[in-house]
């Protein structure tokens, strides 16, 4: 091995992941059998794919578990309808454009290509950063799978807290043993402010937990809740400075009691 790089080690990458063209997929098949250093590339993209394969799960869509989350706050009777796949949403093709699988194979391949290069130690490295990815993305379908359990719940209150002129500000969900708010019109916070639900229900405010709304996100937050939390039928939020509850709030932007049942 002389350590040079063969001119046909990017299709080598591409061949390993089957994403050539077909007279591309020609010139590969006839050159490989005779080209040491490409028959490593394909060795070493296949080594990575698999390295990367392993480390990704499945796992249902967020932005559908939000959706079904919502359609149980808003539908309180006590029975769950059936979700039915609404008409006007297409399925998701089994495959893509030719235009855009080009682009994503390219994009796979060079990051292929580059992990070749750079030897097995950035393997390891990636397959980490994936893993960790992936733990992260589980880690909010865990807790999304939960706000759509507690939802779902006939036990669970709901509450929608509405600012002064009436506006829907955010929706409450509260258990004995468990508790989420799910933010409808709350500014992102920034980390040095944070958001405090309060139970209203008693002559002062009792601070009863703390959250945070990420930027672009609506997603349901689960919060530390209590059975003397449950007790509360009527709930506020505030935005706060600092990391912690203060004792009484400074400013109620909305709130609102449970829905009978």
């Amino acid at each position: 091995m002389n350590g040079e790089l063969c001119p046909h080690e990017e299709l080598a990458v591409g061949w390993a992941m089957h994403s050539l063209e077909p007279d591309e997929e020609a010139v590969v098949r006839d050159h490989l059998p005779t080209c040491p250093a490409c028959q490593r590339t394909v060795r070493s993209t296949q080594e990575v794919l698999a390295g990367i394969g392993g480390a990704v799960r499945q796992e249902q869509p967020p932005p559908r578990l939000r959706a079904r989350l919502m359609e149980q706050i808003e539908h309180i009777p006590q029975e769950i309808p059936p979700q039915p796949t609404p008409r006007h949403a297409a399925p998701t093709p089994l495959r893509r454009p030719q235009h855009s699988r080009r682009t994503g194979r390219v994009l796979l391949a060079a990051a292929a290509a580059l992990a070749v290069l750079a030897g097995g130690g950035y393997l390891g490295v990636r397959v980490n950063q994936l893993s960790s990815e992936v733990a992260a993305a589980q880690a909010r379908t865990n807790d999304l799978n939960k706000a759509l359990s507690l939802a779902a719940d006939p036990a669970t209150n709901r509450a929608v807290l509405r600012t002064g002129s009436g506006e829907e500000a955010a929706v409450v969900l509260s258990s004995p043993t468990s508790g989420a708010v799910v933010p409808m019109n709350l500014e992102p916070n920034d980390p040095s402010h944070v958001y405090v639900v309060w139970g209203a229900s008693t002559k002062a405010p009792v601070p009863l937990a703390v959250f945070d709304v990420p930027a672009g996100s609506t997603t349901p937050q689960l919060l530390s809740w209590s059975a003397d939390a449950h007790k509360h039928t009527t709930f506020a939020v505030s935005l706060e400075p600092g990391r912690q509850a203060p004792q009484k709030p400074s400013e109620v932007l909305a709130g609102g009691q449970v829905a009978p049942a």
